[in-house]
């Protein structure tokens, strides 16, 4: 189905609903870079963060022993749909509501009174622990981890890359207090399709980090921003942003590879608050590419519902809907292709890339 199929289609799903307002009336909420915030704003956020860890699970009891708090609820939604929500046609429009959850659990459960504010991979690409967000103060999500030279290093497809300057614990800001309870899980059930059979059995460990400036120099600096935001179509602009077989590894994947050990295990990284600042930059980067050209990228999707599109999966359409476990109630692909319609009503404080 092509792009002018598509925005046709959901015009006329959109017209045929109006009466019920889908299309907001206030004035749409402003995400913005963590270096916008001030310390007071970034302190009341890490805050929230902190009292979401405190909030008991709302998974039935018994059914996955290892969550504990409401962080664990998004970490174990996370793992339990990442065969079907990462390297398809799903992977952002699931997260762009994944996020839209959490930020709403922020702010109704913990009462935090701003947004999910967002990480600029680009400020960030020749020093990650000099950035903001990752200095490691009490205004920061911590820093990077102790360094563990046992720590392996990174495979991905043809690329081969050497560990950072990590792989230990997190030593500093807030997220020392942050116990962990699910995973890690082993990369290797990404290719086998299959979950451990002890996924759901709680595990506490801490935060590690291994952050990794030269994957974060050549695959998030700025021309690498403006190689993912000139591709022509939805196709191309999924793998630009993820990189997939021997493809270099794109803006996504590096932003997850270069915070390393909790955040780069496909399953658990919501286990580490950082992932929700790099998938809040991640809707950015599909918000201004959407906006670029509205008539044929709004409600453009391409491919199926499994992870690396196989032969013969759905194919997926915007009448395909998606479910965020206890998070949330099941949407449409339809009700995620905006970040104006529906339940979203949102725009980015720098939408230029």
């Amino acid at each position: 189905m092509g792009p002018f199929t598509l925005f046709a289609a959901a015009s006329l799903a959109i017209q045929g609903v109006t009466a019920l307002s889908i299309v907001p009336t206030n004035k749409p909420f402003v995400r913005r870079a963590w270096t916008s915030l001030s310390l007071a704003e970034r302190k009341e956020y890490t805050e929230a963060v902190i009292c979401l860890s405190k909030k008991p699970s709302m998974i039935p009891a018994g059914q996955i022993p290892g969550a504990i708090n409401r962080r664990d609820d998004f970490t174990a939604v996370h793992i339990n749909q990442t065969f079907g929500v990462h390297l398809d046609a799903v992977f952002l429009g699931w997260h762009r509501n994944f996020l839209y959850l959490y930020e709403t659990a922020l702010r109704k459960e913990c009462g935090y009174t701003g947004y999910q504010p967002y990480w600029d991979w680009t400020k960030s690409a020749s020093n990650i622990s000099a950035y903001p967000l990752f200095d490691g103060s009490k205004y920061s999500i911590g820093g990077d981890g102790s360094y563990d030279p046992s720590t392996g290093d990174y495979d991905l497809g043809s690329y081969h890359f050497a560990h950072g300057t990590g792989g230990g614990c997190v030593q500093s800001g807030f997220v020392t207090q942050l116990e962990l309870h699910l995973g890690p899980i082993p990369i290797a059930a990404l290719f086998d399709q299959v979950l451990p059979a002890n996924w759901t059995l709680r595990n506490n460990h801490c935060l590690r980090r291994d952050f990794n400036v030269p994957v974060a120099e050549q695959f998030t600096n700025s021309t690498s921003i403006a190689h993912l935001l000139a591709a022509p179509d939805i196709g191309e602009f999924q793998s630009r942003l993820s990189g997939v077989g021997n493809a270099p590894p794109g803006p996504h994947t590096a932003g997850h590879l270069q915070i390393g050990m909790d955040m780069f295990d496909v399953f658990s990284s919501p286990n580490d608050p950082a992932f929700f600042f790099h998938h809040s930059n991640v809707d950015r980067m599909w918000t201004i590419w959407q906006s670029r050209d509205p008539l044929r990228r709004q409600f453009a999707l391409n491919g199926t519902t499994l992870n690396y599109d196989p032969a013969g999966a759905p194919i997926a359409s915007l009448l395909t809907e998606e479910n965020w476990g206890v998070l949330g109630k099941p949407k449409t692909m339809l009700e995620l292709m905006s970040n104006h319609l529906f339940e979203f009503n949102y725009v980015y404080e720098n939408m230029e890339g």
